[in-house]
């Protein structure tokens, strides 16, 4: 299975409309409004890289009104899900979510994947080729919460050297 996220910035009011036509493109699992340096993050799962490059340059780029992209390619060593499709779905509905990017060096990933799965709050996790090294979701009841969880246990982890939060909008986008 190849999996990738596709950071988005689009022009402004847009996100609902990128949003929609994301929805036709069927290795997209997941995309929801953002806010901070990004105004969409897709979520691409596809049984080839092949095919999430098909829908990179033949769907989302495509798309009027998307301005610039940031694709995010999943390595295919396993990451880590601590959550049911159910249990995602109340998720989604009812907690405050954030993506976390991370920055370490390639020779500490597994020992931070470690580290991040024993944090409860992170609820997935993968490792990455490219622009970042990890990437971790995050749920709580509050968006506070979320910054807390990562100043006081994510950043606390020694090996990280940086990191960079995407807050969700979970009223805006979908998951499948």
């Amino acid at each position: 299975m190849a999996k990738a996220y596709v950071l988005i910035v689009n022009d402004s009011g847009f996100e609902d409309s990128v949003i929609s036509n994301l929805r036709n493109i069927g290795s997209i699992k997941s995309a929801h409004g953002t806010f901070g340096s990004y105004d969409v993050l897709a979520k691409l799962e596809s049984f080839d890289e092949e095919s999430i490059q098909n829908d990179l340059s033949k769907g989302i780029r495509k798309i009027s009104k998307i301005r610039s992209t940031l694709t995010l390619l999943v390595d295919k060593k396993p990451g880590l899900s601590k959550t049911s499709e159910s249990e995602r779905q109340v998720l989604d509905e009812h907690m405050a979510q954030a993506y976390i990017a991370i920055h370490c060096f390639k020779s500490d990933e597994d020992k931070i994947m470690s580290e991040l799965n024993k944090i409860p709050e992170v609820i997935e996790g993968d490792l990455l080729v490219g622009n970042y090294e990890i990437i971790c979701k995050v749920a709580a009841p509050s968006y506070n919460e979320i910054s807390e969880i990562i100043s006081k246990k994510i950043r606390k982890i020694p090996e990280i050297k940086s990191t960079n939060t995407i807050n969700l909008i979970n009223k805006q986008g979908f998951s499948r």
